[in-house]
């Protein structure tokens, strides 16, 4: 059984084991359902032990526990202020050492007291659009094709595409042409991946 943390209940449960006198960590830690190393850490940790305290220590200790924020009331101050001079939170964050994606959180939060929306860069940053590398962006899709191309009954419906390769600095790319009846292929080294 692992250490773990002992509920009120269970502190005013040890210290009326404790007591009673003549019970070993063992019997106590049976006796609660926890480790016994649970027991030998409680009864360690407030001497003599008194339940009440007990609770006061953990709950201390628990609301300590956690990453904190660095955001102090004078910090609060210096941010709104020149986010007011209209400076950047970019710009902030490089002159006083912090990290931009703090100040924009702590502006979603509200911590800071000023609008998002009242940014200089107008919120460019947390509008930016979605990443569309590898979606279809002009034609019509394969999807919206007619059925008879998928039927292959006529000659002359062609699938285009190109084969990139990610390695090296080479912009070159193979472009293939499949005709959807016969399945003719043709594949042409482009010497870069514009349209021409």
């Amino acid at each position: 059984m692992g250490t773990s943390t002992l509920s009120r209940f269970q502190r005013g449960a040890l210290a009326q084991l404790v007591s009673e006198g003549h019970h070993t960590y063992q019997d106590m830690a049976d006796a609660l359902g926890v480790a016994k190393s649970t027991i030998s850490y409680e009864l360690d940790r407030v001497k003599p032990y008194d339940p009440e305290l007990a609770q006061q220590d953990a709950d201390h200790k628990r609301r300590a526990c956690g990453r904190h924020s660095i955001l102090t009331p004078s910090l609060t101050i210096l941010i709104t202020n020149h986010l007011r001079l209209t400076w950047s939170p970019e710009a902030i964050a490089t002159a006083f050492n912090l990290s931009t994606a703090s100040i924009y959180n702590w502006l979603k939060l509200g911590w800071l007291p000023f609008n998002l929306a009242d940014l200089p860069n107008r919120n460019v940053r947390q509008r930016r659009a979605n990443e569309h590398r590898g979606t279809f962006t002009s034609g019509t899709s394969i999807e919206q094709r007619p059925k008879s191309v998928n039927q292959r009954l006529a000659f002359g419906h062609w699938e285009v595409d190109t084969v990139l390769s990610s390695r090296g600095q080479s912009r070159a790319c193979l472009v293939t042409f499949v005709e959807r009846k016969t399945r003719l292929l043709w594949a042409i080294k482009a010497p870069n991946r514009t349209a021409k």
